[in-house]
């Protein structure tokens, strides 16, 4: 059943009319509804409708460019008013930074005047490192936002099914119910069979090349399931490594950039961060975590069950010790992308 999300977006206008065109065509190409207040001037007045249209929307996209926006009564931008808003209604959400070398392109094209950058606002940088702490894509190049949007997209609707509502169309309702019933049926078929289906399972288990080393396909991933950094573990590590970042980074755009990078294992599991990090460890480009509170957290509940199932082995380069994929990891990914197809079947 095909199901279209709503989502908003939230940014600064006249400096981002271009963005949010983009934005509102990749939302349109991946099936969903975008959602947005172009048509509307910031201001008192316009709280409610926007307060209105966040609480009806499933997820929640910002954009962050380069101005902070205008100020509300309480101070703070209308832009940030939103954010916080979509965070105090607890809507899934992710950010697109646009990255320092993108902003100066801006200014390069006279898109918009040195002097109306607002980056270097205290504000600003307070709002940009609380925005760091959940969901972003660092944007670079226009063209990498329709993909930035679909990730961030598939990523929530993994992540927080249930926070997901959704539209369907009206003709679909009556399929839906068919479906439903038909659904009652065949689960009475199921549980009669199950007897059967088991012992066929049980058969065809030895036959089939499912172990990867010493242990079964599922089991590890199992345990790889099981291994998750919660919420609050990964909050209460950047709260640390707040306090100490300097003995870890040489600067600023250091430090979120590793964040941002480090964001997705917030609430993920080892199997979860493992698939999103494929790319890197086939490329052999996935650093060793090193000892501060975020990468031990990691190391602890992520990297080492990777080593002990073999998945993962280091390998020492000129920047230092990075990780690669075994034979094992390999075939475990091929396994991983094999029960992905069957389940969605």
């Amino acid at each position: 059943m095909e199901k279209k999300y709503q989502v908003f977006i939230s940014s600064t206008y006249t400096d981002l009319i271009e963005e949010r065109q983009k934005v509102v065509e990749a939302i349109l190409n991946a099936g969903h509804i975008p959602a947005g207040m172009e048509l509307f001037k910031a201001g008192p007045t316009q709280e409610d409708i926007i307060k209105e249209w966040i609480e009806a929307s499933d997820i929640y996209v910002l954009i962050l460019g380069p101005r902070y926006g205008s100020l509300n009564k309480d101070g703070i931008s209308y832009t940030q008013w939103e954010y916080n808003l979509a965070k105090k209604l607890d809507k899934p959400m992710f950010s697109l930074v646009l990255t320092d070398d993108y902003i100066q392109k801006m200014t390069e094209d006279k898109r918009l005047e040195v002097k109306d950058l607002e980056i270097s606002d205290q504000s600003y940088k307070a709002f940009k490192k609380d925005v760091f702490h959940s969901l972003v894509v660092n944007i670079d190049h226009p063209a990498e936002i329709r993909s930035g949007i679909s990730d961030c997209i598939r990523d929530i609707e993994r992540r927080y099914p249930e926070k997901l509502e959704g539209w369907i169309k009206g003709s679909y309702l009556n399929e839906l119910e068919e479906l439903r019933e038909e659904n009652k049926k065949l689960s009475l078929e199921l549980v009669t069979r199950q007897g059967e289906v088991i012992g066929m399972q049980k058969k065809a288990k030895p036959v089939k090349d499912d172990y990867i080393g010493e242990f079964s396909f599922d089991a590890i991933r199992e345990v790889l399931e099981a291994s998750v950094i919660t919420e609050e573990q990964f909050d209460d590590a950047i709260r640390e490594l707040e306090t100490k970042k300097n003995e870890y980074f040489s600067s600023e755009p250091e430090y979120d950039e590793y964040v941002s990078r480090i964001s997705y294992a917030r609430g993920s599991s080892a199997l979860q961060y493992f698939v999103y990090s494929r790319s890197r460890l086939l490329a052999k480009q996935f650093q060793k975590p090193k000892d501060n509170p975020l990468d031990k957290i990691i190391n602890d509940n992520f990297v080492s069950l990777w080593e002990q199932y073999s998945l993962v082995v280091k390998q020492v380069v000129v920047s230092g010790t990075n990780f690669k994929l075994t034979q094992y990891g390999m075939k475990f990914i091929g396994m991983l992308d094999i029960f992905s197809v069957e389940n969605e079947k």
